[in-house]
């Protein structure tokens, strides 16, 4: 479903999570770059796993009892939660997105394979005092379906605003573990719609690696093909600490080299950096603007200013066009690097993410049960 325009009076208020029984353009001149480790070892089990759950997830395997109250505005709790940016484009967020502020039942979200271990705490810095506490317990199995993730009831969104503010998990203290926090759209309809030849796999994302958190990875997918392994995406690594652009690349295949770049795919050459910048200490917001024929990419720094972080403005082809859900994850991997060095262990403690709140454009009619008397 398209967002909509819907006046910003109708926005349902949580108030508390239920209980969740568990279930099973011309080329531009860049030459070829050999792929990073780090780029190139996400394994095709993580899909293949992702795609398991999401499926089961669709079909209702998994499922959240959910409460909300009478429609109540939001607008004063979103521009604190998303600033809007200096340019044009990025004004008035409040007018086009539901933020859900995490205080207790989610009318616009439900949890998925989190093993109960998603609750509402306190958190220091958050905007009301109040965070969502995704938890991937000690010794955790590998991939998205072992981890915690909650999705939007929505499975049908189409362009506009989606994002975050949150801190990601935080390693400290472990060796090396491979944890990964993401922030991502996702369709369901893998249909050959773009008669490329493989399955389509349309997913946008911000992911953080918990052994890097100064590390923001972007990555906009259109293609998945699991029997041969193809990918077709194209993904940047932002350094915040430097504002360096340390990776931006194309890739067609997982062990060959990053395709040359197009005309609209390495914007800006460098970002503001933040000084001290954590991930996993520090709330921070994320969010993207997807259009159908451009994607840009925001974090905020310490003064909650707006980073212009990736503007993809490439080929139309790149780009996902289905409808999908939105989702927020923790999980542990063991197959994808930071650029620091090795880091797959399986961690060893309870490993954490927190969200102050969640961004996505607005529908017209809620995907959710109505409010109880």
């Amino acid at each position: 479903m398209i967002a909509s325009a819907r006046p910003a009076t109708a926005v349902a208020k949580p108030v508390g999570w239920a209980a969740v029984p568990r279930a099973a353009v011309p080329r531009a001149a860049v030459p070829r770059v050999a792929v990073p480790r780090a780029a190139r070892t996400r394994t095709a089990g993580t899909t293949r796993a992702t795609r398991t759950v999401r499926a089961a997830l669709v079909a209702g395997i998994t499922a959240l009892a959910v409460i909300t109250s009478p429609g109540v505005s939001r607008a004063p709790a979103m521009a604190s939660s998303l600033p809007a940016a200096a340019s044009p484009v990025e004004t008035a967020l409040s007018a086009g997105v539901v933020v859900e502020n995490w205080r207790g039942y989610s009318g616009p979200f439900r949890k998925t394979h989190d093993l109960n271990r998603i609750v509402v705490v306190s958190a220091r810095g958050a905007t009301d005092g109040k965070a969502l506490k995704l938890q991937l317990d000690p010794h955790p199995g590998t991939g998205p379906r072992m981890g915690v993730e909650i999705a939007s009831n929505n499975p049908a969104f189409r362009y506009g605003t989606f994002g975050t503010r949150m801190k990601t998990a935080n390693c400290a203290g472990q060796v090396r573990p491979g944890v990964v926090t993401g922030t991502f759209t996702y369709s369901m309809d893998h249909s050959d719609a773009n008669a490329n030849g493989l399955p389509d796999n349309d997913e946008i994302d911000f992911e953080v690696l918990c052994a890097q958190p100064e590390v923001i990875w972007m990555s906009i997918w259109t293609d998945y093909d699991e029997l041969t392994e193809t990918p077709r995406k194209i993904s940047r690594a932002v350094d915040l600490r430097t504002g360096q652009v340390i990776y931006n690349c194309y890739l067609m295949t997982w062990t060959g080299s990053c395709e040359p770049l197009m005309v609209g795919e390495d914007s800006p050459a460098t970002v503001t950096p933040v000084p001290g910048f954590n991930s996993a200490t520090q709330f921070h917001s994320y969010w993207f603007r997807w259009q159908p024929n451009r994607i840009r990419f925001y974090a905020t720094g310490s003064s909650d200013a707006p980073i212009l972080l990736w503007d993809y403005q490439g080929l139309a082809s790149r780009i996902p066009q289905k409808t999908a859900m939105f989702l927020q994850n923790v999980w542990h991997t063991d197959g994808w690097d930071p650029f620091n060095g090795r880091a797959r262990n399986v961690p060893t403690r309870a490993t954490s993410a927190y969200l102050d709140s969640s961004t996505v454009p607005r529908w017209t009619t809620p995907p959710w049960p109505p409010s109880k008397p």
